[in-house]
């Protein structure tokens, strides 16, 4: 199981690895592996099998990656580039985006889950959803006289809130109504952080 001495993260950027390579054979690399991960959890799929699909040579594979965890991080990275949220207005959209796609690929999903220990997959999790959040935050806190720090807790215990419903969901076999009920969590997260920067604001005001 993949643990916290991974040197890579499920949703880091890794545009340091391979840009001066050309991407066609990482994609083909990245397609053979969602291929594979249909069936199989990433911990029984071996670099060998990938690269016999790939038909290329163990030389090329490790040449754009160190091990098939890089190759899954790259794959979820270029992914949810494309899902990222236009802005705060939207993080909400770009979040049931996210767990849409998760839900359309379970099977896939689970089976690199599980090869991970949850949390680092907790980790990463709220390294990827820190940035909206903490716009979504933002954006609220334009009417209220609130600290820098204030606004950074919010941010943290909000990520650290949506993680935490994620991970439950996932494990949970990703039922749909989860996806359906975000709404609700986003009219909570308004509610909350309206409440809460006005109060904040009052004891700042003292």
């Amino acid at each position: 199981m993949r643990g916290a001495e991974k040197t890579g993260t499920i949703f880091q950027n890794l545009e340091k690895v391979g840009m001066e390579v050309p991407k066609s054979t990482k994609n083909e690399i990245v397609t053979a592996l969602t291929d594979l991960l249909q069936t199989k959890r990433l911990d029984d799929i071996t670099v060998t099998e990938l690269v016999e699909r790939c038909n290329i040579s163990r030389q090329a594979f490790y040449y754009h990656f160190s091990d098939l965890y890089g190759v899954v991080d790259y794959g979820v990275q270029q992914r949810l580039e494309e899902l990222k949220a236009p802005g705060p207005e939207a993080w909400r959209a770009s979040v049931e985006r996210v767990l849409t796609l998760l839900r359309e690929n379970r099977t896939m999903a689970l089976n690199v889950y599980r090869a991970y220990e949850r949390s680092y997959v907790e980790h990463d999790l709220r390294q990827w959803a820190m940035p909206f959040v903490e716009s979504r935050v933002r954006l609220t806190a334009r009417k209220f006289n609130v600290t820098e720090d204030q606004i950074g807790f919010m941010s943290e215990l909000l990520t650290q809130a949506l993680a935490s419903i994620v991970l439950s969901w996932v494990e949970r076999g990703m039922p749909s109504s989860v996806i359906e009920r975000m709404d609700d969590f986003d009219i909570l997260v308004e509610g909350c952080l309206e409440f809460t920067m006005e109060r904040l604001a009052q004891k700042n005001g003292k």
